[in-house]
């Protein structure tokens, strides 16, 4: 017939090919499909762990490439000019370099470089919270965008600028406390060249800053960037450096945005009336440990406090001493048109033994 296709009129040569084939076919088939659903499945598997693992956006990255304007390089140098010690730092403020570098001595002086090598003039380094230097105010430097680090968590995805400016990925890992601070673990190893770099979360917000182990090994850590905000009131009215033992203050939290003062958020923020004394602890009295507790506290429309995050504790009871105080103290309101509204403030309690 026309067009049909009998194996009656196959010879026995084409006969057996065709039987071959048909042999074969019917053992190839089970392959194709079980490839073809191999491939659907990776695909799955891609399109999976990109949705649950997102990139930057452009407008995220594009605001960690210009952080780097921002990052300086910071040497310890003795009087010979030979460099003892260097880590990196970045604005938060535009007279004020956070660093994790080492404080210097009196035989020793701190030089700081820009990206495009020009030398920025010091004013003087310190120590308040963490290490800094004081600089000439800065109009040309871009001051870092600071995040809530109070809500990362383990597992989120966090970002860094190498020293070569490229971004480098890595993972929030757990937390572990150094000097008295909570600190954030990555999944990413930290050299003494790293300290001090910036830790930038999806949005492109700086959420902690590099550093290391308290033993010096390069497992990586980040301070928080509450403590940063912190540092943003340092040489305020009464904020100062040093130890002591007088009355507690409270301060206004640095706004996420650096560049939105604080106070265009309110008409009149919280005025403190009373704060009781904390009790030194037995434990602490013993073991002679002194020093303040900071404090992130809630203030009410009532002027109670109703909410509070420790910034920097202390040990042997001392921080839940200072939190019993806090949750004590009395605020007049911040106000808003007229109106009493809910305002956050640091708050830092002080345990000096007489």
């Amino acid at each position: 017939m026309d067009g049909a296709y009998s194996t009656s009129s196959i010879t026995p040569v084409s006969k057996f090919g065709y039987m071959m084939r048909s042999h074969n076919m019917k053992r190839f088939w089970p392959v194709v499909i079980l490839s073809a659903a191999l491939i659907l499945a990776l695909s799955a598997v891609g399109v999976f762990s990109n949705q649950n693992e997102p990139d930057l956006s452009s407008a995220a990255r594009a605001r960690i490439e210009q952080a780097r304007a921002a990052i300086v390089t910071i040497k310890t140098v003795d009087q010979s000019d030979q460099t003892t010690a260097q880590s990196r730092g970045f604005f938060i403020r535009k007279d004020l370099v956070a660093t994790d570098g080492e404080v210097p001595d009196k035989n020793s002086r701190v030089v700081i470089t820009a990206p495009d090598q020009r030398t920025i003039r010091v004013v003087s380094p310190g120590h308040y919270f963490l290490p800094y230097v004081l600089v000439e105010p800065q109009a040309d430097f871009p001051m870092l965008k600071l995040g809530d680090s109070e809500r990362v968590a383990i597992n989120d995805r966090v970002y860094m600028l190498d020293e070569a400016g490229k971004i480098v990925t890595a993972k929030i890992t757990g937390f572990t406390t150094l000097n008295h601070t909570r600190t954030f673990s990555l999944s990413i190893p930290i050299d003494s060249k790293a300290k001090g770099a910036p830790i930038f979360n999806r949005d492109g917000e700086v959420i902690g800053m590099a550093t290391r182990g308290s033993n010096g090994e390069s497992a990586g850590l980040a301070w928080p960037s509450e403590v940063l905000a912190t540092m943003t009131h340092l040489n305020e009215p009464g904020v100062g450096v040093g130890a002591g033992s007088g009355r507690p203050f409270s301060r206004e939290p640095a706004s996420t945005n650096s560049n939105t003062s604080a106070a265009s958020r309110v008409d009149m923020k919280p005025v403190r009336l009373s704060t009781p004394a904390a009790r030194y602890t037995e434990a602490a009295r013993a073991n002679r440990v002194e020093g303040s507790v900071v404090l992130r506290v809630r203030v009410d429309e009532e002027g109670n406090v109703s909410g509070t995050s420790v910034v920097r504790g202390l040990p042997d009871g001392l921080t839940e001493q200072a939190i019993a105080a806090a949750r004590a103290s009395k605020f007049k309101p911040a106000m808003k048109d007229g109106k009493p509204v809910p305002y956050w403030v640091v708050l830092e309690i002080s345990f000096s033994i007489r």
